[in-house]
């Protein structure tokens, strides 16, 4: 009977598709082959106005719980958010998103084309609606740190032997995921440095 592969990055790591910046160790994960997609649309430019609902209905994201936050903790929120768009636009197409050059260190662009290299080894497609929320958000001058619950309660994996659900391939939990981020100087926006998944949430 076909299985969906999982990828497994390192204990504390847990699954690479759930986007650790960690070396991989080489054990197998839930995957995605290439789809056939538009050019991707620029990653949105989060403003100092507030946390924003970054939900979007064509790409198959809902953001939940948006908080109430201003000043750098709601820049930071936004480009949290982002990232989490960018991840899910990689999963869906298998192709990159041109946005991690902007929003990610070298590191998150290495796991980012790990990724993609694996789904495409392993024929699986990846569709649904993916929910995120973003929170505990906290800035330190040019440092910061957030997380993100991943829940894929809606998204399907297919392969070439079959459909499967997100029980079936080990994501019937959401994930808890920590991200540090660093403020790029002159340049008003946070890159992402690290992304590592811890858990259930």
């Amino acid at each position: 009977m076909g299985r969906v592969n999982v990828v497994v990055v390192s204990a504390a790591c847990a699954l690479l598709l759930a986007g650790c910046t960690s070396a991989p160790a080489g054990s197998p994960g839930p995957t995605a082959s290439p789809t056939t997609s538009e050019t991707a649309a620029p990653a949105p430019t989060p403003t100092d106005e507030g946390a924003d609902d970054l939900s979007d209905p064509e790409l198959g994201i809902v953001f939940e719980d948006v908080p109430e936050l201003d000043g750098d903790a709601a820049d930071v929120h936004n480009w949290i958010a982002t990232y989490s768009t960018e991840y899910w636009r990689t999963m869906t197409t298998n192709e990159v998103s041109p946005a991690f050059d902007l929003i990610g260190s070298a590191d998150v662009q290495a796991t980012m084309q790990g990724i993609v290299d694996q789904n495409v080894s392993s024929q699986v497609d990846i569709a649904g609606v993916f929910h995120a929320r973003v929170g505990d958000v906290v800035v330190e001058g040019d440092t910061a740190r957030g997380t993100v619950c991943d829940d894929y309660r809606d998204v399907t994996f297919t392969d070439p032997n079959g459909t499967y659900t997100p029980d079936d391939v080990g994501f019937g939990e959401p994930r808890h995921k920590t991200l540090t981020l660093t403020r790029v100087p002159d340049e008003d926006r946070w890159l992402v440095l690290t992304s590592v998944v811890e858990g259930t949430c």
